[in-house]
Formats: structure tokens, sequence, C-alpha cells
């Protein structure tokens, strides 16, 4: 037997409107761990202060490798993240990460409008998507 029902669009009531999570995975140049660590702190303190659509923000080491770090963020809505890509700090920490890391992915986890994937496409990085098919959310 085929298995060729579809799975209903109304049953997905996540979008642009909803909040999601970003993962974003970078990698240290062992010589700049220091300096890497203070400009991430500089970035986190004034993302705190200029972006309320940013309801989680931690940076997280990896338990196996030192030099490996995780951004764990939890967005209100595409508004917010279609803002974090353009806030100054965030934009100066993306400099500052060329100069000293030598990697950097991001995974969102939740359904974005395709307009919020395209700005993200942009992005000097690779960004992978995993759009929602069903749960929910308390975050809000």
């Amino acid at each position: 037997a085929r298995c060729t029902k579809r799975w209903p669009a109304e049953r997905m009531p996540f979008g642009e409107s909803t909040p999601f999570i970003l993962i974003a995975r970078c990698h240290v140049k062992q010589d700049c761990l220091a300096a890497y660590l203070e400009a991430a702190e500089v970035a986190d303190k004034a993302v705190k202060e200029s972006e309320p659509g940013m309801l989680h923000h931690t940076f997280d080491q990896d338990p196996t490798d030192p030099l490996a770090f995780t951004w764990s963020e939890v967005y209100k809505d595409d508004a917010s993240l279609l803002f974090h890509l353009t806030n100054p700090p965030l934009v100066k920490f993306v400099e500052q990460h060329g100069e000293m890391g030598d990697d950097f992915s991001v995974e969102i986890y939740g359904t974005i409008a395709p307009a919020t994937k395209e700005a993200c496409n942009a992005l000097p990085f690779p960004v992978k998507y995993f759009d929602t098919k069903f749960g929910y959310s308390r975050v809000a």
C-alpha cells in the first residue's frame, strides 16, 4: 500500500508571527579565544539592551571542544530576527567572528516566512531551516 495522504496545511499554525529557535554554531581560532569571548560578551549585553524580541540568548561552550560554542536564541517572531540581523552590535560581532573564528553556521527550528528566509540566505554563512510540522509553544 502506498502512503499518498497529504498533511493538511491548516494543522500548521506556525509562521512569521510565532516564536522560533535559532542555533548558531561557531568555532574560534585557538590564539583568539580570550578576545572572542570578550567580543561575544559585549554582543550579548548589547542584544539584551536593544532587542526586546530576543526572548532567550545564551552563549554555550561545547563539552568536548573548548573552541566550539553555540549561541542558543529564541525569537518572538520574524520581525525580531530581521531586526537582530541589522542591529549594529550584532553586525560588529559577525565582523569580529570573521577575524577570530574559523567556522560559523546557523540552524533555525520553526517556520519562518519566505521573505525572512531570503534575508537569512544573504548571510555570509550557511543557514539550515527546520520547518515546524506540529507542536505548541508556551513562549510568548
